[in-house]
């Protein structure tokens, strides 16, 4: 199924139960992986599909999304909600959960936030011995809204463009670590993937996410802290930045 996760491959949080072997719960698929609300949207779609051999509960929450000092923060809010928040899907069946907004974007804005989706274990049947490691899965997905002005579209490898212009990068020193800092002064999210720097890959798919007035840090190794060229790929028209480092 093309841009579908399969969230029985990692975890976020596992809960010990017994001892023995590690058992995933469900075999979850979820999609898109890249929901948006455009300025004319009220809801949007979120698709979660049991290919496992037991029924599966999930809890959808929506979170606010910002990044301050170069880290992630998440809090508490309502200007979009999920519905149902709580799913119940059974074995080869799928759900569908709307993402409605119930506050408008201010024009020319883009503002941020995660789709949480979090397994609920499912209690054992009478009698049943549980052996081993039970999961429980938690998938964090970006979701973003816009205002009217900012130009989005529906298809293609991202829904928006950034400026390369509004970008900048350094390399900082944070508690003795060299951190790689990217700045993004524009008006929408950077999306860096298949990074390089100075000719060392830091990473082949996907490095993260800065959001528009935002920047973010990520640790470097070592032998990188000098370098003085940085090549990534960006949901821009030509697709790569490359840049030296602001002063």
């Amino acid at each position: 199924m093309s841009g579908a996760i399969c969230l029985a491959r990692a975890c976020a949080l596992a809960v010990l139960l017994v001892c023995a072997t590690a058992q995933a719960a469900s075999n979850l698929l979820i999609w898109p992986i890249d929901p948006i609300l455009a300025h004319d949207d009220q809801a949007t779609q979120l698709w979660i599909e049991n290919q496992g051999n037991e029924p599966a509960t999930m809890q959808v929450r929506v979170v606010r999304w910002r990044q301050e000092q170069g880290v992630e923060r998440y809090s508490a809010q309502q200007d979009v909600v999920a519905s149902p928040p709580i799913v119940r899907v059974n074995q080869g069946s799928k759900q569908l959960v709307r993402l409605i907004r119930q506050a408008p974007t201010p024009a020319g804005q883009e503002w941020a936030y995660r789709v949480v989706v979090d397994e609920i274990p499912q209690p054992q049947a009478d009698g049943k011995q549980q052996v081993g490691i039970r999961l429980q899965m938690r998938y964090s997905i970006p979701l973003f809204t816009y205002g009217q002005g900012v130009a989005t579209r529906r298809n293609g490898e991202s829904h928006v463009d950034t400026d390369p212009n509004k970008l900048a990068w350094r390399i900082v020193n944070e508690q003795g670590r060299p951190m790689l800092q990217v700045s993004n002064s524009g008006d929408v999210h950077v999306r860096l993937s298949k990074v390089q720097l100075g000719g060392r890959t830091l990473a082949d798919g996907l490095l993260g996410y800065v959001l528009p007035g935002s920047e973010r840090r990520w640790e470097l190794p070592a032998a990188a802290a000098t370098a003085s060229r940085l090549t990534a790929s960006i949901n821009a028209p030509a697709d790569i930045w490359q840049s030296a480092p602001s002063r």
